[in-house]
């Protein structure tokens, strides 16, 4: 299963154009301002998510009525984000706890508990465009919501035009074709990362150790065609970047 969130931070239409060509996806959620690039590339949303006080009023009009659109309105006023309102929704239908608009319209069935989740062996995939911009403060949230899809056991990532930012512990591989950017980085996400062990870069490590605040894993080059990266204990982003 695969979904796309469209949040309202900034999106290079070129990129992501070209970008969404290669991908299709099982749920689309539209967040707010995030609509307008939706409208904009003609792309299908099953889910439309914010209080909407930043998406024009004539865009947002062609799709709040719509029947095969559920939409998640919510007062400007409240706790949580509109993306990580999103997110949680992103994993509930992961989780088969969210109904699609075409399930909703369907006759009752199993509850998802009796119909089981998805296969752990299913391909749980999560992109975000318009996570990153000018607002700091909502960048660097949106960069710790990566730990709550991580934790759902979910292929999480955040991509913009030059990056795609995901979290990962354990052991992870890379593969020199198609991958994104020339350059990898592994940032702390804990206190300590620890056993950091990169195989087939540039800059190789053998159970290496780091912790939150300093650049030890900046700017690495993948070299080989598979990189190996093992953290025995902690969690990072890897930023994979380009110019």
């Amino acid at each position: 299963m695969k979904v796309l969130i469209i949040t309202g931070g900034n999106i290079d239409d070129d990129f992501a154009f070209s970008f969404l060509k290669n991908n299709i996806y099982d749920e689309v959620i539209a967040v707010d301002g995030g609509l307008a690039f939706a409208d904009r590339a003609g792309i299908k949303i099953s889910h439309l998510v914010g209080d909407f006080d930043t998406i024009d009023g004539a865009v947002l009009e062609k799709y709040i009525h719509r029947e095969d659109i559920c939409v998640h309105q919510f007062i400007p006023e409240k706790d949580y984000t509109d993306t990580d309102i999103a997110v949680k929704l992103a994993i509930r239908l992961f989780s088969g706890k969210e109904a699609s608009p075409s399930e909703k319209k369907a006759p009752p069935g199993p509850l998802p508990e009796q119909a089981g989740l998805l296969p752990e062996t299913e391909e749980k995939v999560l992109h975000i465009l318009g996570a990153t911009g000018s607002r700091m403060d909502h960048v660097l949230a949106n960069l710790q919501m990566l730990k709550n899809i991580l934790d759902a056991g979910i292929d999480g990532m955040i991509i913009d035009k030059n990056n795609q930012i995901q979290m990962i512990r354990g052991t992870h591989h890379l593969k020199m074709k198609g991958i994104f950017g020339r350059y990898m980085s592994l940032i702390p996400a804990t206190m300590n990362l620890s056993g950091i062990t990169l195989q087939g870069f540039k800059y190789p490590l053998n159970r290496a150790n780091t912790h939150f605040g300093e650049s030890l894993c900046v700017s690495n080059e993948l070299t080989a065609e598979e990189g190996r990266i093992t953290i025995e204990e902690g969690t990072a982003w890897m930023i994979l970047s380009r110019d």
